[in-house]
């Protein structure tokens, strides 16, 4: 397909593109969906100075020497944290046949950010067209020439009722092993991501039954690409992503485990905020705060979060006075804590109450 958009975009043929999944909610009582974009622009071409220093960074702070394979894997996941990106870029996209132009031009570090607003009317158009199927909308990145990009964005459109699950990703659906600097480096730059088992068969579980899935992680968004990569090839449910900013610059390879323990309350608390009359599963560890930090939010909003399931590592224990302080005021028939999934129930008609059904989104 081309359209002329010379005067939308001034993104170029040769950008690499990464569109974040998203979510889309109703606004102007019902009548209308927004879907909040972000995303972020790469240019041709690569940064040797800069994969020099993350190698070397890498070599220190593991205490390893990649081999070959392990170079070459290093290589594809350090794409996104060196490639050169340029301030100011316009994105367009395509959403059946009209264009929309993205408020806000991209920052420094290739980041943009916007919205697209769908009236009723244009939904049903757009079922008809094909771009939205089972509540699943999907926008197209136009290019300068006024060419489709290979780049895409998928929107779930969710209902103001029904039930989400907030998931971490890190010693969660991930075998990370957050708790030891070497092994958490060397699993994220030099190791094949592990999926923990059983979690993508208890999530399909989850999503047959209507759930919608958030995928909420302080790993930097420069690792997106092989983190849905392996949620693709495990076949864990479609669902939006909110990992972490991160600018080389200013943090380095070897801030990361300092930078994973902040960020995703605010974005949990904002789902939340945007979905009141949902009902939310929250997913963690123990290895980290999630506990202390999904006790909070439960506290604040009762009504919405219905459980609360946290899985346990052997490097940190949640017992005694930890869990007594992280689930206070809390009901003991909404906390749960496992070691393997099939610990956790599979049928999630007991989390919902008589006027908050689940809804497919």
């Amino acid at each position: 397909m081309l359209i002329r958009v010379e005067s939308r975009t001034d993104v170029e043929a040769s950008d690499h593109v990464v569109v974040y999944p998203t979510i889309g909610h109703l606004v102007d009582d019902g009548a209308a969906w927004r879907i909040d974009i972000t995303g972020t622009v790469y240019e041709a071409g690569c940064e040797s100075r800069r994969k020099r220093m993350l190698l070397n960074l890498l070599q220190r702070a593991a205490k390893v020497q990649p081999t070959a394979a392990e170079h070459e894997l290093f290589e594809s996941r350090i794409r996104e944290f060196i490639a050169p990106t340029q301030r100011g870029k316009q994105v367009a996209l395509r959403v059946g046949d009209r264009v929309y132009q993205l408020q806000r031009r991209t920052k420094r570090n290739g980041r943009f950010a916007g919205t697209v607003k769908l009236s009723a009317h244009e939904l049903d158009q757009l079922r008809e067209s094909g771009d939205l199927r089972g509540g699943v909308l999907k926008l197209h990145v136009l290019s300068r020439d006024g060419s489709e990009s290979n780049f895409s964005v998928h929107a779930h459109l969710l209902h103001d009722e029904g039930v989400s699950v907030v998931s971490d990703i890190d010693d969660t659906i991930k075998v990370s092993n957050v708790h030891s600097r070497r092994l958490l480096l060397e699993r994220t730059f030099l190791r094949e991501f592990e999926s923990i088992d059983g979690m993508s068969t208890l999530y399909r579980h989850w999503a047959n039954q209507g759930a919608a899935f958030h995928y909420v992680s302080s790993s930097p968004w420069q690792l997106y690409t092989p983190l849905a990569e392996m949620c693709d090839a495990c076949e864990f449910p479609w669902g939006s992503f909110h990992l972490r900013s991160f600018r080389l610059r200013d943090h380095m390879l070897r801030r990361l485990l300092l930078i994973r323990r902040k960020g995703k309350a605010k974005v949990i608390q904002t789902l939340l905020k945007t979905f009141p009359r949902r009902r939310f599963i929250l997913v963690g560890d123990s290895g980290e705060a999630d506990a202390e930090m999904y006790g909070r939010l439960a506290r604040k909003r009762p009504s919405q979060v219905a459980a609360i399931y946290i899985h346990l590592l052997d490097e940190r224990s949640l017992h005694g006075d930890r869990a007594a302080k992280a689930f206070r005021g809390i009901p003991e028939s909404s906390i749960r804590t496992f070691r393997s999934p099939d610990e956790l129930p599979t049928d999630l008609s007991c989390l919902t109450s008589a006027d908050s059904l689940l809804v497919s989104g």
